[in-house]
């Protein structure tokens, strides 16, 4: 799913977006000429094996977020780090739940057996 930045005004634009059991919903609004704010719940479950014995487990998510979106290339002098740069002139909601998906899936996760050891 795409929007084109120049559709994202300041009233908040509603979203949501379902992948391998997981969804991310929540709003974007624009922050600035090329800023855009999104604030959303990653929420679902998400089949991983166990880092220590290899069993396959469900890991639960419900995180919420607050990253910046940059129509292209983002420079600041604060240095914000969570900026994802976007270029093409639109928004990639896929790929934002793609990334929030690897990024939990590089993490540490053990069963309940293994959790206890």
């Amino acid at each position: 799913m795409e929007i084109a930045f120049r559709k994202i005004a300041k009233e908040a634009l509603d979203f949501e977006l379902t992948k391998e059991n997981i969804k991310l919903f929540g709003k974007v609004f624009r922050k600035s000429s090329n800023l855009v704010l999104l604030k959303a719940d990653l929420v679902g479950q998400l089949g991983h094996i166990c880092d220590r014995c290899g069993k396959d487990l469900n890991v639960e998510i419900n995180e919420p977020l607050e990253i910046l979106l940059s129509d292209g290339i983002y420079k600041d002098e604060m240095d914000k780090i969570d900026v994802v740069e976007f270029y093409g002139g639109a928004i990639d909601f896929d790929e934002i739940l793609q990334s929030e998906i690897e990024s939990i899936k590089s993490g540490y996760h053990y069963c309940d057996i293994c959790k206890n050891l």
